[in-house]
């Protein structure tokens, strides 16, 4: 329900710009050029931040562009009013794709966690507790909201173990040129302090390539080995030696 509800306002923000833009291009009704150019810096520029903080570099270039663009204190160029239609264009395209592109990714994460819930086999783990990410459905934040994803309870042995799952196309490439995963050390802060008030193991599932479903490439690391990375780069090498075969159950960890 959270999701769906934020997605719907932000259907709305974008809906609402887009109109504007097309309207201005196509010449629909009178527009104030200036205001125009308010509400689009100002709506890119949070959409900006929110890109910088996950580290999605293509959207946060993208939001400079329009911010530079649009931005109502300078006009680095002159264009026609062919110029400027077609840029707006282009401007509703990329919004709309922008959100569409962040509700798919939301998809995958919960389409990955489902993948790696069924590799522990049932008749051997018991999933005891599922982050639900309720704390926008109240005006405060739920603490549980910020605990790993899933929680597993090994019927046998009674150990318990957290994971925290994250799916991504493809590895990144780090600023020497070599491969990996850029890793929130806060967020890492966070899982830590959880691990240790609970007296539970966290784990890391990274799942690279393919679908979240079906990923080509799995790795199932301690939380240290992330946190210990420096700059918050976890390269390929350094998660090697927890890779596992992405189609066999988890029978131990």
């Amino acid at each position: 329900m959270l999701k769906v509800k934020s997605k719907i306002i932000h259907y709305i923000v974008v809906s609402g710009i887009s109109f504007l833009l097309l309207g201005a291009a196509f010449g629909w009704f009178k527009t104030d050029f200036n205001l125009l150019r308010w509400y689009v810096s100002i709506f890119s520029f949070l959409l900006a931040w929110i890109t910088f903080d996950s580290k999605n570099w293509r959207w946060f270039y993208g939001f400079l562009i329009i911010i530079l663009i649009f931005n109502p204190f300078f006009r680095f160029f002159s264009l026609s009013k062919l110029g400027w239609q077609i840029i707006d264009i282009i401007t509703c395209a990329f919004l709309s794709f922008f959100v569409f592109d962040y509700y798919r990714a939301y998809a995958k994460g919960i389409r990955f966690e489902k993948y790696i819930s069924n590799l522990f086999p049932k008749n051997l783990w018991v999933l005891t507790d599922r982050t639900k990410d309720s704390s926008k459905n109240f005006d405060r934040t739920v603490e549980s909201d910020m605990n790993p994803d899933l929680t597993f309870r090994n019927i046998l042995t009674g150990k318990t173990i957290a994971i925290e799952c994250k799916f991504r196309s493809t590895f990144y490439r780090g600023k020497y040129q070599d491969f990996g995963y850029w890793w929130k050390k806060e967020q890492g802060e966070r899982y830590k302090k959880y691990g240790k008030k609970m007296n539970v193991p966290v784990f890391v599932a990274l799942g690279i390539g393919g679908t979240p479903q079906k990923p080509n490439r799995l790795f199932i690391s301690p939380l240290e080995t992330l946190n210990e990375a420096p700059y918050g780069f976890v390269t390929e090498k350094m998660l090697k030696p927890f890779e596992k075969n992405p189609a066999e159950k988890i029978l131990e960890i």
